[in-house]
């Protein structure tokens, strides 16, 4: 089912900060890749989405969600050791009589989300290029806001209050993307504070003159 992202240009959307701060609209990808709430977005909205992973926090009741779903057709999928004890829930039963469901495992030990995890995925369908935005993490007064839901800094219910654990995490995932071709990566959200692993990327696989001509283009 994974076949035909095989040498294509992939464009993956997380709800890190920078998915609001660059015009990801402006470059050239074949397929467009996102997670989670990414239906609140109306900039999402307005493209096709081609991939999606849907976690354990989204309303699968939702009718935004099913309307985006309905119009785009994308390969949605579900994380199952994610999902956690939803994983044989009702509401995932409920969901997948009305749309087509696969089980999948991306095998990532990282706090780094749904996105980052649709990166290494990208990976492995041995992509042409993979553009990714929102895979960010934290600045150190946490201020910046998902992408998605509109929320600023930490949520109530986050466990993890430190700068440092979300730095690491950041780190340790970039990191192990150097295992794999890095060349074909371009993080969106470089040299912005919030995105934790900048120093990474702008050494290994540095956003190209063309790429930041494009998004950061003025109206």
């Amino acid at each position: 089912m994974l076949e035909k992202f095989k040498d294509k240009t992939i464009l993956v959307l997380g709800a890190g900060n920078s998915t609001l701060d660059v015009k990801w609209e402006n470059l050239d990808y074949d397929y467009l890749w996102t997670c989670n709430q990414f239906f609140l977005l109306d900039r999402i909205d307005n493209v096709k989405v081609d991939l999606v992973t849907l976690g354990y926090n989204v309303n699968l009741y939702d009718e935004k969600l099913h309307e985006k779903l309905t119009k785009d057709s994308p390969l949605t999928l579900i994380e199952t050791h994610h999902y956690r004890e939803k994983i044989h829930s009702k509401e995932l039963k409920d969901f997948s009589s009305k749309f087509d469901v696969h089980q999948v495992h991306i095998p990532l030990d990282s706090l780094a989300g749904a996105a980052s995890r649709l990166v290494k995925l990208a990976l492995m369908c041995d992509a042409k290029k993979v553009y990714f935005a929102g895979v960010d993490g934290f600045n150190k007064t946490f201020t910046n806001k998902h992408a998605f839901t509109g929320h600023v800094g930490l949520k109530d219910t986050d466990t993890r209050r430190e700068y440092s654990i979300y730095y690491e995490g950041f780190m340790k995932f970039f990191n192990h993307m150097l295992e794999f071709d890095y060349s074909k990566l371009q993080n969106l959200g470089e040299g912005f504070d919030y995105n934790n692993a900048s120093e990474i990327s702008e050494e290994y696989f540095p956003l190209s003159e063309e790429t930041k001509r494009l998004i950061y283009e003025k109206n």
